[in-house]
């Protein structure tokens, strides 16, 4: 008498693969979610718009528009000199721009170069800026590029900027609306939402066509608010 055997679709070593197979991808998955969540509590990516910091940074015609360039910030960070920070203007609006000045220092732009006299410094000095390009800096544009300006002529004593503030200009000076604006503004540290890292100024080539070609923000998608 012949005895009926069963036969499986998948053996007992085929299920055991699979089960590792996809406990593999969870683990994977879950890391990667974990790794994001931890990274979006520190670092935030911003896409930019305007022309007020070419060359340095590209930015779209409006936000909802392709050709900004996309950077990260970091929301921790204390700035120093020459850093690019995103400040908020005001309760609705943020700009991104560059540090040049800090509290108790006095700046003057003299044709569109900058000085700066320290503080505790007793005379300006002449600031090299191999990120502001010629043509941005032409006086041609709507900004004025000598400041601060009184009777025609630039103040000898500059702009004083108050402690605890920063003194913020654009790198496409022609253009810029920055602490030039109504004829000076520093911004408290208060206002400051983040330093631009460099890391991310380096490669961001590479962060915009992530940004361009995939949302791989995936905190947003669990509700988690940055």
């Amino acid at each position: 008498m012949l005895k009926k055997v069963n036969v499986s679709l998948y053996s007992k070593s085929d299920k055991s693969k699979l089960n590792i197979l996809i406990n593999a991808l969870i683990v994977i998955i879950a890391v990667i979610v974990i790794c994001e969540i931890a990274f979006s509590a520190t670092y935030s990516g911003i896409y930019v718009v305007g022309t007020s910091m070419n060359d340095t940074l590209i930015g779209a015609t409006v936000e909802t528009e392709p050709g900004g360039d996309y950077v990260y910030v970091n929301r921790h960070a204390k700035p120093t000199y020459g850093d690019v920070v995103v400040v908020f203007k005001d309760d609705r609006f943020t700009i991104i721009k560059r540090v040049v000045a800090f509290g108790g220092d006095s700046v003057k732009l003299i044709d569109g170069v900058l000085y700066i006299r320290y503080a505790g410094s007793e005379e300006f000095q002449l600031v090299e800026e191999s990120y502001v390009s010629p043509e941005h800096n032409t006086g041609k544009g709507p900004q004025k590029i000598s400041f601060p300006i009184e009777n025609g002529f630039v103040k000898e004593e500059g702009f004083f900027v108050k402690e605890g503030h920063m003194f913020l200009l654009g790198d496409n000076r022609d253009v810029s609306l920055d602490s030039r604006e109504s004829g000076g503004r520093s911004y408290s540290l208060n206002d400051l939402y983040g330093v631009v890292t460099k890391w991310s100024l380096k490669h961001k080539s590479f962060f915009t066509s992530l940004h361009k070609y995939f949302d791989y923000d995936l905190p947003r998608y669990f509700g988690i608010k940055k």
